[in-house]
């Protein structure tokens, strides 16, 4: 990617995600949470010259075609001795393509301008009810679908401009990944749903940015997620996305039953 492409898409964007480790705010603060730190940077040709993993940032860029981002629905166990335990995690992707396949958006808008979010959501729910790989769309408040994905297995690579929702099915059922919550956080989307399929039983798992929604410190937070050892996955991210709604900005809801 040129580095003025960049420059631009990360305006227009809250945080690009440059490795597993590292995460770039819009304000120039590279993160690692890794070490969890961060530096702030005032010029571009200064983060250009950082180095990170034993390359230099610039020549991540421009060895990059595409900053995507990845919306999963693995997940792992909760386990812990301590009273805290737990995290956002998600499924081991390895010889898994994290397929970005464009589909036709048209099927999901009528003719007329009668569709509202609420359809969308609906007709996305029956269509991929028992798909067993991740499909993703971006929709509008006026219920109109601007972007149709399919992806593998485990994940896919979808974006929302702003005002958008992304709408996604999880064929585990589960709860958001850390994928999930660090990409909606890094867009200008209005946020983000999961919903199941390819299981027994059915929920609905939904993430809306307030405008006070503080990206930069959530995202952080997320990769640090503790809940009570006690607690299954999903059980212990709907504490934890329930217990800080007003510390970060947004409103968090689950609909349906528990898949664990």
């Amino acid at each position: 990617m040129e580095l003025k492409k960049f420059e631009e898409l990360l305006k227009n964007n809250n945080a690009i995600k440059l490795t597993d480790d590292y995460i770039l705010f819009s304000d120039l603060e590279l993160y690692s949470f890794k070490d969890d730190r961060g530096v702030k940077f005032k010029r571009y040709d200064d983060l250009y010259n950082q180095l990170i993993d034993g390359r230099y940032i610039k020549d991540i860029i421009l060895g990059t075609n595409e900053f995507l981002l990845e919306y999963d629905g693995g997940r792992g166990q909760t386990s812990s001795t301590g009273k805290m335990g737990g995290g956002f995690n998600h499924a081991d992707g390895r010889g898994r393509k994290a397929f970005g396949k464009v589909k036709y958006p048209a099927e999901f808008n009528p003719g007329s301008r009668l569709n509202s979010y609420e359809d969308a959501l609906r007709k996305f729910e029956t269509k991929y009810a028992n798909a067993d790989i991740e499909y993703g769309i971006a929709v509008d408040e006026q219920g109109y679908v601007h972007r149709h994905m399919q992806g593998g297995s485990t994940s896919v690579h979808i974006s929302g401009n702003k005002g958008e929702m992304v709408i996604h099915n999880h064929p585990s059922g589960g709860n958001f990944s850390d994928k999930d919550l660090v990409s909606t956080a890094s867009d200008n989307s209005a946020g983000i749903v999961a919903t199941s399929s390819n299981t027994k039983v059915k929920s609905r798992y939904t993430f809306r940015k307030n405008k006070n929604f503080n990206s930069k410190e959530f995202i952080k937070a997320v990769k640090k997620a503790q809940w009570p050892s006690n607690l299954s996955y999903d059980r212990g991210a709907d504490w934890w996305l329930k217990r800080n709604q007003s510390n970060f900005g947004y409103t968090y809801s689950h609909q349906g039953r528990f898949n664990d």
